[in-house]
């Protein structure tokens, strides 16, 4: 196959992207009181300016209680559609599209953020915030099922070209899919299709609710990397299950942040999760997107010619660059030159996120 296969527009759903890269979900912290500041529109109008084929917003909190930092955008009031729709309109200005992510805290929201403590499948110590996690009761549960369907219905309404879920690293939803969080014996945990369901249920209410033809995302932690904590092989059933609900594409990740035990990694430059999204790729027919490690633009395209993805998604590139795939596209380049030293995501967490090498 050609070079330019990775410039080629793809479809998901209904929603045609220009190409095959995609800005992974970043938190920026650059929020206040849970509505989007002149920072952040600048921000998304520099992305979109980059000719990324699809940008995927920092994780919105769907209810307070799923706070977990205080710079980050909310999606829990209808007050916060109008504020939502200025990071719309910076990336339709110039062409872009833009999904939003939903993301609940679960585990990682603290005290001193929203006033809220730190909730899960299961109860359990953080040792490392000091904090008690509240176990969710059941009817709790059915309770966030339509916190997530009432975000995604204010997300459409705001204009967004997608939705996105956040599955992984620990958050609240890959906490319900992992064993080491989720120790419930009732309808909610125990196999991993029970410790599935609220994944399902929430995919399957934003369907419901959004129709045939809005694209839904997952960005899916496909194994914990932890003792005891789910397999590739149960990562690939729930990938099946999610995909039963109409889902339209699944990105894959992996890791938990159990006593934040899981880091990006440093000083890699190969593909993190390739092995896994094979696996998945034999099992799923739906599009999958890659992400974590890729630089090299050869590197990419190999994963798409093979066959493993069908796009590239990336963080600390587009934050080191944000026009990495314009330089890509006029051959003034042909790798990112991002070191993964993770001192962007430290900023980030300041509330000013940029490339320290700059």
């Amino acid at each position: 196959m050609p070079m330019h296969n990775i410039f080629r527009p793809m479809k998901i759903n209904k929603m045609i992207i220009s190409n095959r890269f995609i800005r992974s979900a970043t938190m920026d912290n650059l929020g206040k009181e849970g509505m989007v500041t002149d920072k952040q529109i600048e921000l998304y109008r520099k992305l979109s300016e980059g000719d990324i084929g699809l940008i995927i917003s920092h994780g919105l909190f769907p209810t307070l209680e799923g706070q977990s930092s205080k710079g980050q955008l909310g999606v829990h009031t209808d007050e916060t559609i109008a504020s939502l729709n200025k990071l719309v309109n910076a990336v339709h200005e110039n062409g872009g599209k833009i999904a939003a992510q939903i993301l609940h805290g679960g585990f990682w929201v603290r005290p001193e953020v929203a006033g809220f403590q730190p909730i899960g499948p299961s109860a359990v110590y953080i040792k490392e915030t000091g904090q008690q996690v509240r176990e969710l009761a059941s009817d709790e549960i059915h309770e966030l099922v339509d916190s997530f369907v009432q975000a995604s219905r204010r997300i459409i309404e705001a204009g967004f070209d997608a939705v996105q879920l956040h599955a992984a690293h620990g958050w609240l939803l890959s906490a319900f899919l992992s064993p080491v969080m989720n120790k419930r014996t009732d309808e909610w945990g125990g196999s991993p299709a029970k410790r599935a369901r609220l994944l399902y249920e929430i995919c399957k209410g934003i369907r419901d609710a959004a129709g045939p033809e809005y694209p839904i995302l997952v960005k899916l932690g496909l194994q914990d990397y932890h003792e005891g904590g789910k397999s590739l092989s149960e990562g690939i059933e729930v990938a099946k299950i999610i995909e039963s609900a109409s889902v339209d594409a699944i990105e894959i990740s992996g890791g938990i942040e159990k006593e934040r035990g899981y880091h990006i990694r440093l000083n890699c430059t190969q593909p993190y999760y390739l092995q896994e999204c094979s696996m998945a790729r034999k099992a799923l027919s739906l599009p999958l997107i890659l992400v974590g490690g890729m630089r090299r633009l050869q590197d990419m395209q190999s994963v798409l010619d093979e066959g493993i993805a069908d796009a590239i998604s990336m963080c600390r590139p587009f934050i080191r660059d944000p026009l990495i795939v314009r330089k890509f596209r006029e051959g003034t380049t042909d790798y990112s030159d991002c070191n993964s030293c993770n001192l962007c995501l430290e900023q980030s967490r300041k509330g000013n996120i940029r490339c320290m090498l700059s």
